[in-house]
């Protein structure tokens, strides 16, 4: 590695010399904070070049362009994605822009995903921000829900919230209710989406963790405490979505809108 050059200073009026002056507390930091960066160089490289068996220069170009490659081939296929989607939704021409804060993150984390379903979520987030007829409302909150979200939990959301949206087909619900009212017990729901009890309650567990499912709330039939009946939490074996998990399908699930 080139040795580092000597740093130059200078004072107001002063002219150039062969004299070194005493270095400041700042420029002093400054040095060594290059130093302890270029320490950290040095060892990346070593540590890629003993991974790729190639010298150091060699290993550092073949990962930093694999890495761009990686981000560009991805980059195309969300861009395809989004426009399919936009078409398919008949807002294609019509799109307006992203706010920043939606549209940064969401670009930068779509580009390095190397699952095509979850990078799926990214591309309806982008469409649905687009759409200038309004539709579903992106939140903010859509980002960091995506970011944490494996296949399997995106799986056991949307069979969720499909059993809650055939369920106001076939029953009257009041336009005011709560999602969180309608429960779908354990045991039908692996019976559609089979899973092992650990990988069911991971998703259910993990979908809690970014409210988008909740335990169903059971009462106690036949008792009552000041007018109100005793309650309990049904834990993994009836759980309901919940307004953002609605919310947040449709925006980002869904290829409706």
């Amino acid at each position: 590695m080139p040795p580092v050059p000597k740093a130059l200073y200078f004072a107001r009026g002063a002219t150039l010399s062969s004299q070194e002056d005493p270095p400041t507390n700042s420029t002093a930091e400054v040095a060594k904070a290059t130093g302890k960066a270029l320490d950290v160089a040095e060892k990346l490289g070593g540590f890629l070049s003993k991974v790729i068996g190639k010298p150091l220069e060699t290993a550092s170009g073949i990962v930093d362009d694999k890495l761009k490659y990686v981000r560009l081939e991805r980059a195309a296929r969300l861009a395809d994605r989004v426009n399919e989607l936009n078409r398919s939704r008949g807002i294609e021409g019509d799109e307006r822009p992203v706010p920043l804060k939606l549209a940064i993150p969401a670009l930068e984390n779509a580009y390095i995903e190397e699952s095509d379903s979850l990078q799926d979520l990214w591309a309806r987030l982008i469409s649905s921000a687009q759409n200038s007829a309004g539709g579903t409302p992106v939140r903010s909150a859509f980002i960091d829900i995506i970011k944490q979200l494996e296949i399997e939990d995106v799986r056991l959301l949307e069979l969720i919230y499909n059993s809650y949206r055939n369920y106001l087909k076939e029953h009257e619900v009041p336009s005011d209710h709560s999602p969180t009212h309608i429960s779908f017990p354990r045991e039908e729901i692996v019976k559609v989406l089979p899973a092992s009890p650990r990988e069911y309650e991971l998703s259910v567990d993990n979908l809690m963790r970014v409210r988008c499912v909740c335990s169903a709330v059971l009462r106690t039939p036949g008792i009552s405490v000041g007018g109100i009946s005793p309650t309990s939490d049904a834990g993994y074996e009836s759980i309901c979505i919940t307004e953002l998990g609605v919310s947040f399908v449709r925006a980002c699930v869904s290829d409706e809108i």
